[in-house]
């Protein structure tokens, strides 16, 4: 069974899945090169189908991520141009259909039939927060796990609790909107002058340099319930039409926002360590409910709030969960590989693929002989390597900065090794560098490290494998001279480990530095500069790679030079 998962809002995603093995997966704005592209997934689709030599005629069935059902039967909802859009295509719907609109449990699902010129195309409209759910499940290594999705909002949930067993996802838990984690964070990420969607991660960072000044303050906005948590509403006007996301009391409370691009004073970053400090505590309080709920030892995460490295570094050691799962592609470009698999598992109850192992390189990949026709095209210095990894390593030791570029690109936000830049994790100086000649972006921002998986426990105070850079560990204090670079401002750090199956070319890097330095971990950043969405095609990686001031370029083993 072929099945085209399509989400269409932030960060607009497609994902092809073919008898519960995703293919291929990626997001649109890999494409069209604008940063948490919105706009229908048009090349994501058309990738994800050359990929196999398909045409949407083989596909069985489009799966899409977004009931709307629910949706039309929630008012009181800030919308989006796209949103307005998809009330708008509700008119495409079947008229059989449109009296469960306004039903108070709408079903989890809607399927729908349009006849082509090719044969009917199959549509199956599936809840949001089953997507995030499903893109837990299947690719969790577990056949069993208590679920737990945090987001801004869905149709109507912003939280979900279910219990997933075999194909089987059992809600036992909601939490509506505007009664909102994500939502939460958003308002007061563009209080403090930030793009709200966009700039959460900032505050994250940011928030390290508070101190407690504001916690208890933030902590007056939220009331924890014994089944989860209410916002007092009066302090926010994300579920209003038009206007900012925060209220006059977030004003009256912490004084005026911070306008964009403006100063960052020790206030805002107080302001940004309240919010961070109360979230942290929210997550536990519904990982403790969805434990509760659940009854199991397991737990997987998704949804746009699961990016907070932070948060999930303190749901790991103090949730009392024995192991916890946290879907690299957590935001909403991972509800399309979300709906391809609850149609797939859930809907149509294929088993489950034997011996498949998740991974977030789902991307666009080259060819040795594309590569080489790219490179001549572009007219720029390079040459064949015969020992890449060695060579790369031994660059980073003489204290350059690279670009390490081949294989799939990762599906997620985060570079992990394919479409990365690296540097020397030892010199705290290379932060402030890539920073201010790299990716032009604030001097705050930190960078993580990416080492062996074997060697985690000797450089971090945990020795548990964080595959996609989605938790944040402490660096050792007898290590923090090896890793300066990468150590943030509190002593914690966003851990990315590898091992040989996982990545071998980013493995071999990361081992061959090691035994030149004595320090088996690299800097790692994603391969963009601040704005702009992560490198694909070697086009991109190449354009980067001259408009700024790194080094030496490796794409699969050519070496690109600036011949100066």
């Amino acid at each position: 069974m072929l099945v085209l998962g399509i989400n269409h809002s932030n960060d607009s995603s497609a994902a092809l899945v073919r008898d519960g093995v995703v293919i291929a997966a990626s997001r649109e704005e890999r494409f069209s090169r604008i940063k948490h592209d919105s706009s229908f997934p048009t090349k994501a689709i058309q990738f994800c189908l050359l990929t196999i030599g398909a045409e949407l005629a083989d596909v069985d069935t489009v799966a899409f991520f977004w009931n709307p059902a629910i949706h039309a039967a929630t008012p009181n909802r800030r919308m989006s141009g796209a949103w307005r859009h998809h009330l708008e295509f509700l008119h495409s719907v079947p008229n059989q259909l449109l009296p469960m609109m306004g039903a108070s449990e709408p079903p989890p699902y809607l399927e729908q039939r349009l006849p082509t010129n090719k044969g009917d195309l199959r549509i199956v409209y599936v809840t949001h927060h089953l997507c995030h759910a499903a893109s837990v499940l299947f690719r969790s290594p577990f056949s069993d796990c208590g679920i737990l999705t945090v987001d801004g909002y869905g149709e109507r949930n912003a939280t979900f609790i279910g219990h997933g067993e075999g194909l089987t996802i059992t809600p036992k838990h909601h939490i509506n909107f505007p009664h909102s984690v994500g939502s939460l964070y958003a308002a007061f990420t563009q209080y403090l002058g930030f793009r709200a969607n966009n700039g959460e991660g900032k505050v994250m960072g940011l928030a390290s340099y508070g101190t407690d000044r504001y916690v208890a303050a933030v902590r007056e906005l939220v009331r924890f319930t014994d089944d989860g948590f209410e916002l007092d509403l009066s302090a926010f006007a994300f579920y209003h039409e038009h206007g900012p996301r925060y209220g006059q009391r977030i004003v009256d409370l912490f004084g005026p926002a911070r306008r964009v691009e403006s100063e960052l004073t020790q206030h805002h970053k107080d302001v940004a360590r309240g919010l961070q400090s109360v979230t942290e505590e929210l997550l536990l309080h519904l990982a403790a409910i969805t434990r509760e709920k659940t009854g199991s030892p397991r737990l997987g995460m998704a949804g746009g709030v699961v990016l907070n490295c932070v948060a999930n570094g303190r749901i790991m050691r103090e949730s009392g969960f024995d192991a916890c799962f946290f879907q690299p592609a957590a935001d909403d470009a991972g509800t399309s590989m979300g709906a391809a698999l609850w149609v797939t598992h859930c809907l149509e109850k294929q088993a489950r693929p034997d011996g498949i192992t998740a991974t977030d390189y789902l991307g666009l990949r080259y060819t040795d002989e594309q590569v080489e026709a790219e490179l001549v095209k572009a007219g720029v210095p390079f040459e064949k390597l015969e020992n890449t990894p060695q060579i790369a390593a031994q660059a980073l030791a003489d204290g350059n900065i690279i670009g390490y570029f081949g294989g799939a690109a990762e599906f997620g936000p985060r570079a992990l090794g394919n479409r990365s830049i690296v540097a020397d994790p030892r010199n705290a100086k290379n932060k402030d560098t890539l920073n201010a000649r790299v990716k032009f972006r604030e001097p705050f921002r930190p960078f993580a490290p990416s080492c062996l998986q074997s060697a985690v426990g000797d450089l971090f105070d945990s020795d548990v494998p964080s595959p996609y850079m989605l938790r944040v560990y402490n660096t050792l204090p007898e290590r923090l001279d090896d890793l300066g670079a990468i150590t943030h401002v509190d002593g914690g750090a966003r851990v990315q480990t590898v091992n040989k199956d996982q990545n071998p070319r980013y493995h071999a890097l990361i081992k061959a530095f090691g035994e030149l330095t004595g320090v088996p971990c690299v800097l790692n950043t994603s391969f963009n500069i601040r704005g702009e969405p992560i490198v694909n095609t070697v086009a991109d990686a190449l354009k980067c790679f001259f408009t700024t001031d790194m080094d030496e370029l490796y794409v699969h083993d050519f070496r690109v030079t600036k011949g100066r």
